[in-house]
């Protein structure tokens, strides 16, 4: 029976259920949760079904940027042997799944060259685009109350978590930049216009949204492709020129865009307070304070191993309930992948993580891919601010982006031979 599914999926099928399922995943990011998990699961069907299997695994145990992921995945899942909180550990280890299916699952996908990958990138990067117009047109719109809404720390309304939003539109910013510098479009010369109309538009619309961690990406990006310029092509001067028109856009973009100046305006003021503790757990920032320093001390208390993934949650309620008694009660866990980390599995744990996240930049020089580089960009200090990987979302955004660059630029699959990019 398994023999006959075996030769029914074909290797044309392998590559049309692998392409599908990324599509589902990447149309799954901003519309349905249940999306993502089909794609998931379909990448887990062109793995276990495919008739190469033995040779993806080979192929999986030769890539370290892919392997290093499963292991991570591993080590989450010893950690449970010194978790209390069992269920909590299983649920953590259920969401973490992609880390084990997904990159076998794209290792197995026969073909992934430019004409597989650029046209999904370019679905995702018009589907965000739309979306961003039609948020912008609300704003617009309701201009008055979203300005004063900004006042008290609130955002404009996303389709997903605004944070995890913020990154996805940044994420578009740097494919249209790869895309206009490559001079690639899918079909018609006039695609080019409309790139960068698009891509303009959506760094207007990430100043106008102002959610703190889309800004960093932003900036990420800018950042990443400005070295990358000047280390590529030793253009010191354009460096330097587009450093200063950096700098001088966002003071402009401070002075005409009050959803902008009123969330900056906000973060210092919770700045202040915190630093001065006045009154500080009615702040909007108190929790991420309050849930780092409960990171740090179960690091401190548990520095080798950590207190386990299953712990984390109700270790940090712990301290919270003594230290920032207004912000406990929340399920709140450390606002930092690597403090979360940390605390979690203590400095081997944060080690390997930090390899994990390091490491495509520098194995086989992949900080000079453009759509590698600059998702790495906006990952790694996402990672620094945010718990980025404890939501399905963030799960989702970072193993697909991050896999199909590595596949893409320099990891070869059981039966291509797809070589480097340039």
């Amino acid at each position: 029976m398994h023999k006959g599914i075996k030769k029914l999926l074909g290797p044309p099928t392998y590559q049309f259920i692998g392409v599908l399922a990324l599509l589902f995943i990447l149309v799954g990011l901003v519309v349905s949760k249940a999306m993502m998990s089909m794609g998931v699961i379909g990448l887990a069907i062109v793995w276990v079904l495919h008739p190469q299997v033995k040779k993806n695994v080979q192929a999986l145990l030769k890539q370290p940027v892919f392997w290093t992921i499963v292991l991570l995945f591993i080590t989450w899942g010893i950690s449970g042997l010194w978790s209390e909180n069992t269920d909590y550990w299983a649920n953590r280890m259920r969401m973490r799944l992609p880390f084990l299916l997904m990159p076998a699952g794209l290792l197995a996908i026969p073909r992934f060259d430019r004409s597989v990958y650029y046209p999904l990138l370019y679905v995702f990067y018009f589907m965000l685009s739309a979306i961003c117009i039609y948020l912008f047109a609300w704003y617009l719109v309701h201009f008055s109350d979203i300005t004063l809404a900004y006042k008290k720390g609130q955002v404009l309304p996303t389709p997903v978590m605004h944070i995890r939003f913020s990154l996805m539109v940044a994420y578009c910013v740097a494919i249209g930049i790869t895309f206009l510098q490559e001079k690639w479009t899918w079909r018609f010369p006039w695609e080019r216009s409309l790139q960068y109309f698009l891509t303009g538009f959506l760094i207007v619309f990430l100043h106008v949204l102002a959610v703190r961690s889309g800004l960093v990406a932003l900036y990420g990006v800018f950042f990443y492709f400005l070295i990358r310029e000047i280390i590529l092509r030793r253009r010191w001067w354009f460096g330097i020129t587009a450093g200063l028109l950096m700098v001088g856009g966002l003071a402009m973009a401070y002075l005409t865009i009050p959803s902008l100046r009123n969330k900056i305006d906000y973060t210092l003021y919770n700045i202040y307070h915190i630093r001065h503790d006045n009154n500080s757990t009615e702040l909007s920032d108190s929790h991420r304070v309050g849930t780092i320093h409960a990171g740090l001390a179960m690091g401190k208390e548990a520095p080798l191993l950590g207190v386990g993934i299953g712990d984390v949650r109700d270790e940090t309620e712990a301290y919270l309930q003594v230290n920032y008694p207004g912000v406990a009660g929340s399920g709140f866990t450390p606002q930092s992948q690597y403090i979360w980390q940390y605390a979690s599995m203590g400095w081997l744990g944060l080690l390997l993580l930090i390899v994990v996240t390091f490491l495509p930049l520098f194995y086989k020089n992949g900080w000079r891919y453009a759509l590698l580089g600059s998702f790495l960009a906006i990952a790694i200090p996402s990672f620094i601010i945010e718990q980025t990987l404890e939501t399905q979302l963030g799960t989702a955004i970072y193993l697909v982006f991050l896999l199909m660059a590595a596949r893409y630029y320099f990891i070869e699959g059981p039966s291509d031979q797809s070589g480097q990019h340039q």
